[in-house]
């Protein structure tokens, strides 16, 4: 089997460059191509995925590659494309390549109702195929869940994903609640009444009771935040 260079790319796929192949020349090995596709495929994958690559029956209409061949990965999980480049003589063959890979996920323990707020007894790990949620944000902890509330019911072992649950309200309007304002390096904690009621990654107005001054905060983890240098 020819050597093969790996060039395993996020970017664009390479252009479609084939040449025809001429009557007396020897043809590519089909089999080199597939070979080259999954070895790609596979140095990109998780760990314990299980890689398949569409065959390349065009590769025998090919003139044989004199030079290492190359290929660029591109695409999501489970479905990628690989684009398999011979630069001597010049010419692409794109392959499609199944990553079936498993991931460990917060899932629904037991039925969850839409509008219930979530327990760490209503979740549990397991692992689950990537193709499940593939493009979607998932949990890995059940720290992340608990005081949550579902957007929608799930069924025991249903993947929790991002779009399935609101994070838990951590301001109420009226509320008052200790600012962390930065400046650079600089961190200054202030009191402030929330205008509204939000969840975590939600920006509400605020208001210094001293000054009467809104101003708009970001929710998190630790509480509000205003960065006045971003």
């Amino acid at each position: 089997m020819k050597r093969i260079l790996l060039l395993a790319l996020a970017g664009p796929a390479l252009g479609v460059m084939a040449r025809p192949a001429l009557a007396d020349s020897a043809h590519e090995n089909p089999d080199d191509v597939v070979a080259a596709a999954k070895q790609a495929a596979l140095a990109l994958a998780p760990p314990g995925a299980q890689v398949t690559i569409s065959q390349a029956k065009a590769a025998a209409y090919m003139p044989a590659c004199t030079a290492p061949l190359s290929v660029a990965i591109t695409g999501n999980a489970p479905y990628q494309e690989a684009a398999v480049h011979c630069p001597a003589p010049v010419w692409v063959l794109y392959l499609t390549a199944n990553v079936a890979a498993q991931q460990l996920v917060e899932v629904a323990a037991r039925p969850i109702e839409a509008g219930q707020t979530l327990s760490e007894d209503d979740v549990s790990l397991a692992e689950k195929p990537v193709s499940l949620f593939a493009g979607r944000q998932t949990f890995a902890g059940a720290q992340q869940l608990i005081g949550a509330q579902a957007r929608l019911s799930l069924q025991p072992g249903a993947v929790i994903t991002s779009d399935a649950v609101a994070q838990p309200v951590v301001v109420s309007t009226g509320q008052t609640v200790a600012v962390q304002v930065k400046d650079g390096g600089v961190v200054v904690s202030v009191n402030a009444v929330a205008d509204q009621t939000g969840r975590i990654g939600d920006t509400i107005l605020m208001t210094n009771p001293g000054s009467g001054r809104r101003f708009s905060a970001l929710l998190t983890a630790s509480g509000p935040v205003v960065d006045l240098g971003s």
